[in-house]
């Protein structure tokens, strides 16, 4: 009865935070900066920190980031907006609007050349705040001369990003010991692998239709064709309306990653516009990592990284001394990860792209920076280890029942995801 009633107390406290987590257009309408999806900055954590039972202490944190805010990864959206744009002008096509529109595009254009994906400065800003708050919220651990392991994808703005999170370490605490690396030796675990056989799905192919269609509904650019030309009909002959408003919205949204640019695109796309075009991309991550019912399980990928959590957890926990293990890549791998833990903000994928976004958001699992923490806790003259996790530096849920949440106990968890792993059964492709 006990037992039965602390799941009770389990399941209501998750039913209640994840309706707390649905989005609303209201919402949306109140903080427009949510609208930019996978481009939104790394939101402020809410600071409730939960204290342990009594007697324990943090002794272990194993983490994956996302790399902060970034250039956009190609030019070709700038390519495709300012070449048509160029050509609209020669042909005498462009309002005063447009012509306006066209020399910030410039500007932003100039600024981003040869930079393709890079960091900007607010992408190391903010994994230096994240690793100070780790400092910060927990003392008894990241105060000790401790050793620090830190591995990231070769991409550059993933190695910028673990340089500043480590730096910021080192400066919180120089006693630290700090090992980073970036090699392709751990790209099998840091990266989605591609070498797992994942089954096909038959409703895979009409869901991609499905999204197809919506996608060009969320962003037809009629409205935006009339505003930046003069004859939106002749404009229309040679500009593709879908893939000019895509650019647009992707333009858009990364000047948010660029504060010190001082430019915006806000007062061109309406709120509707910035919403439906967050929608797409919402329900894009959604099918793309098979977290949609019916797709295929792309997120079968991670499991490799789930695998080298655990066992590296079970390492940490054996040899009794503190440590911090940190890997940075890229949102890919966050978003299938937080979907196969079973954190609550990830698991309510629908194939209702229309609604979608009312209970399932990527500015929730991937703003830039966006991360993944388990905390590990241990008492003195006591084998039980405890383990919480963060999405985002936000405590939350996960499939399992505890009777102390937001803890789990570590035996629990380990076997549940040990279970799930072998129960996937993963093979891999046959290789020369």
């Amino acid at each position: 009865m006990l037992n039965l009633k602390l799941s009770f107390i389990s399941l209501m406290t998750g039913c209640c935070i994840f309706v707390s987590a649905q989005t609303s257009r209201s919402e949306l309408l109140a903080h427009m900066d949510l609208a930019s999806g996978n481009y939104c900055n790394y939101p402020n954590p809410t600071g409730h920190i939960t204290a342990p039972p009594a007697g324990y202490e943090p002794f272990y944190v194993t983490h994956y980031g996302r790399h902060g805010a970034r250039y956009m990864t190609d030019d070709d959206h700038y390519k495709y907006v300012i070449g048509k744009m160029d050509t609209a002008q020669i042909r005498g096509l462009l309002t005063e609007t447009g012509k306006e529109i066209l020399c910030r595009l410039k500007v932003a254009a100039e600024n981003a050349f040869h930079r393709d994906g890079d960091l900007t400065q607010l992408g190391g800003q903010q994994h230096r705040a994240i690793a100070h708050r780790l400092c910060v919220n927990y003392p008894s651990l990241m105060k000790q001369p401790i050793c620090v392991k830190a591995n990231s994808s070769t991409v550059r703005r993933c190695m910028l990003s673990m340089a500043n999170f480590c730096l910021e370490l080192k400066t919180m605490n120089p006693l630290l010991t700090i090992m980073m690396d970036a090699s392709e030796h751990d790209m099998y675990y840091l990266l989605p692998n591609d070498s797992i056989s994942i089954p096909e799905s038959e409703t895979d192919g009409p869901l991609y239709e499905k999204l197809d269609k919506f996608c060009h509904k969320m962003l037809n650019g009629h409205r935006l064709m009339g505003v930046l030309f003069n004859d939106a009909k002749a404009a229309t002959e040679y500009i593709d309306d879908y893939r000019f408003a895509d650019g647009l919205w992707n333009i858009a949204s990364d000047m948010s990653c660029l504060p010190e640019l001082n430019l915006t695109f806000d007062d061109l796309l309406t709120e509707d516009e910035l919403i439906d075009g967050f929608r797409a991309y919402n329900a894009s991550w959604c099918l793309w990592e098979g977290l949609m019912p019916g797709s295929r399980h792309n997120y079968y990928a991670i499991y490799p990284l789930l695998m080298n959590f655990l066992n590296e957890a079970d390492l940490a926990v054996a040899s009794g001394k503190p440590s911090v293990r940190l890997r940075f890549g890229h949102d890919s791998v966050v978003l299938p990860f937080s979907f196969i833990m079973g954190f609550k903000e990830a698991i309510h994928g629908t194939d209702d792209m229309e609604n979608l976004h009312k209970q399932f958001t990527i500015f929730r699992l991937i703003p830039m920076a966006g991360n993944i923490q388990w905390i590990f806790f241990r008492k003195q003259d006591s084998d039980d280890v405890l383990v919480k996790f963060l999405m985002n530096e936000n405590e939350t849920s996960i499939p399992i029942e505890t009777d102390c949440y937001p803890f789990y106990h570590w035996k629990d968890v380990s076997a549940y995801y040990r279970k799930m792993l072998k129960d996937a059964n993963i093979t891999y492709k046959k290789t020369k």
